[in-house]
């Protein structure tokens, strides 16, 4: 049975500020930092489940405890996999003061197109054709529309990125959509040029293949850069650890 506290708003600021103070500064920030995660994504999490509903005014929407606990594990899966990558040598070859589409083409081409296995041996296969659409965007419509006028040269600086995750994420991720069994890898990058403006972030690739097929490769489907971290844990909500469903 479950303590009789929590009662009010003020009794729970009060009673995690005292235990808060039991422990050492540094030690109450790291654990702050990781709850407040877990408050952060459970939000999102009601957020996502009050616009699935048709009517959300019928009753009060919560989440059920069991949905809270796998949010709090997924957490900490985040925190005890989330390592930085200093990108350096060829991870920055690409990056300079411009690196035009035809270059971009050219080097995806060249080395990043092909059959590539991820640290834990899954085959994913990366095709030009369908996989250079990610350094396209276009900003009306919000569609990988391939025109030279859509290309986003900071996504064409990061295609070294896409295998080194694949080859080096532990923070790797999975969920069923439809047909498709998805896989997200998550890398954090730190850029060594203090003159460039963000420097740090999220590299995120995506592949996919039907999820009944056991044999065929995983196919690329997207890479992206996430600036922002609350973007992450909205992204990260929508997903579970793959280390739950081994041999995926």
């Amino acid at each position: 049975m479950l303590p009789s506290i929590f009662t009010t708003e003020e009794e729970i600021v009060k009673k995690l500020r005292d235990i808060a103070r039991t422990h050492e500064f540094t030690n109450a920030r790291t654990i702050a930092h990781v709850f407040y995660d877990v408050f952060k994504i459970s939000y999102y999490a009601l957020k996502r489940k009050k616009e699935g509903l048709k009517d959300s005014s019928l009753s009060p929407i919560t989440l059920k405890r069991k949905e809270i606990t796998r949010l709090v594990r997924l957490i900490d899966y985040h925190h005890s996999n989330d390592t930085t990558f200093m990108a350096e040598h060829d991870l920055t070859q690409c990056f300079g003061a411009q690196f035009t589409e035809g270059e971009a083409l050219r080097f995806f081409d060249e080395y990043v197109e092909g059959l590539t296995k991820d640290r834990f041996g899954r085959s994913i296969h990366i095709d030009i054709d369908h996989g250079a659409k990610f350094m396209y965007k276009n900003p009306i419509t919000g569609r990988h529309e391939v025109e030279s006028r859509y290309y986003l040269p900071h996504r064409g600086k990061r295609l070294p990125w896409i295998k080194h995750t694949l080859h080096h994420s532990q923070n790797i991720y999975t969920r069923v959509d439809g047909e498709e069994r998805e896989i997200m890898y998550i890398c954090k990058y730190d850029l060594p040029f203090p003159d460039i403006e963000q420097t740090k972030c999220y590299w995120v690739v995506i592949v996919r293949k039907n999820r009944k097929d056991k044999i065929a490769p995983y196919n690329f489907r997207t890479a992206f850069p996430v600036f922002k971290y609350n973007n992450l844990l909205v992204r990260l909500e929508r997903y579970r650890p793959i280390i739950e469903e081994p041999g995926v």
